[in-house]
């Protein structure tokens, strides 16, 4: 089944139909194709104000706002869609590079997967594997270079399906100002800062956004991944904000923590596992089955049992919506689920204490947050 692009089958259509009508599933995934209508970023306030940062930002022409509920949160308006006018040359790029460039973000040579023969200067449009236009460009770097270097920016983006401000090419970003981040994943910071003042495991970190917020409040993290390409990202992103003081790094696959290093205990443990991303926007295309969700969630609740055995709390997030990966998950994990204190989003399907966001509804990714407690006694 295709809805927009995004490919399901009927065994997880039936499961979205336990929980939301046709025309909501509809509305849901046709949500996800397109970018939510504010682009968010999280001020790192070990180094500035929210109303310094938005001061600064304002001075350069930049639309940027307060979010109404988060303190350390700002937005800038995402516009589009806009027509894109038809070049020569046709460069193609991988889904990830597509989803970023369709906002507005420029072409780097390691995202392209073929070229047309272009100059420095020549007019392109950059195309998603699946032949979908996101933007028209100018060369910067001829194609031959940017075949045989494979790194640099090739095209500077002048028109794309939907704009946002620049905001990595900004003094303030490379000063570490601030961190994109969605409105939800940002919630995660503060439900940690309300149950911690003092430690954190973070068992999913890279490529670092709760990790670092955890850090900027102050919290001691031992930020842990198995990925040592996404390990060197979070080092990265630790350095440029200025965080890498309150993070320890553990490469280490954080299902088998409570086992290989029994020591580590924390006052709160987050768990955001692989899911099947559902729903992060915008989208390209993608493609989903209902065993594919069944298998990720057998891996998501080892995650969130080994976190359960470090902290007496613990918060599970996903950018996914299936129930099964979501309520289905914690429902296993046999712990008591206490209210996250969040008072956007909707209650969980079946669930009152947690947090679901719906991109349809909510005008956000889609995403699900869920506190539990579980029997080990707080220090």
């Amino acid at each position: 089944m295709n809805l927009y692009g995004i490919e399901i089958d009927d065994l997880l259509y039936k499961h979205f139909l336990e929980f939301l009508s046709d025309a909501e599933i509809d509305s849901l995934f046709r949500s996800i194709t397109t970018p939510p209508p504010r682009y968010y970023i999280r001020v790192n306030t070990l180094k500035i104000s929210p109303r310094e940062l938005v001061k600064r930002l304002n001075s350069r022409g930049l639309a940027v706002y307060r979010d109404e509920y988060i303190d350390d949160a700002l937005w800038v308006p995402v516009e589009g869609p806009f027509k894109i006018p038809t070049a020569k040359k046709v460069v193609v790029v991988d889904k990830k590079a597509a989803e970023s460039v369709m906002l507005g973000a420029d072409l780097y040579a390691p995202a392209v997967i073929k070229t047309d023969r272009v100059n420095i200067g020549d007019e392109v449009n950059i195309v998603s594997d699946n032949g979908r236009v996101v933007a028209l460009g100018v060369a910067v770097m001829d194609s031959d270079e940017a075949l045989k270097a494979r790194r640099g920016l090739y095209i500077k983006v002048e028109k794309s399906l939907y704009r946002t401000p620049k905001l990595r090419n900004l003094p303030e970003y490379a000063e570490g100002l601030f961190y994109s981040q969605s409105l939800p994943a940002i919630l995660v910071g503060h439900i940690a800062r309300r149950i911690t003042q003092t430690d954190a495991v973070d068992l999913n970190s890279a490529p670092g956004g709760k990790t670092t917020h955890l850090a900027q409040m102050g919290i001691r993290v031992i930020a842990v991944d198995r990925s040592a390409q996404k390990i060197e990202k979070l080092r990265s992103e630790a350095a440029r904000l200025g965080l890498d003081v309150f993070i320890d790094i553990l490469l280490h696959d954080s299902r088998y923590l409570d086992r290989d290093f029994p020591k580590i205990k924390a006052g709160v443990a987050l768990v955001d596992p692989p899911c099947t991303d559902i729903g992060v926007r915008p989208k390209i295309y993608h493609k989903v089955t209902f065993e594919a969700a069944k298998t990720l969630a057998r891996y998501q609740i080892q995650f969130l049992k080994t976190a359960l055995k470090i902290a007496p709390y613990v918060i599970y997030s996903t950018c996914t919506l299936t129930y099964i990966e979501n309520e289905g998950v914690i429902e296993k994990a046999g712990a008591e689920i206490v209210d996250a204190g969040i008072e956007i989003g909707a209650p969980g399907w079946g669930c009152r204490e947690c947090r679901r966001f719906l991109p349809h509804v909510h005008n956000t990714p889609g995403f699900f947050i869920a506190v539990l407690r579980g029997a080990r006694k707080e220090p």
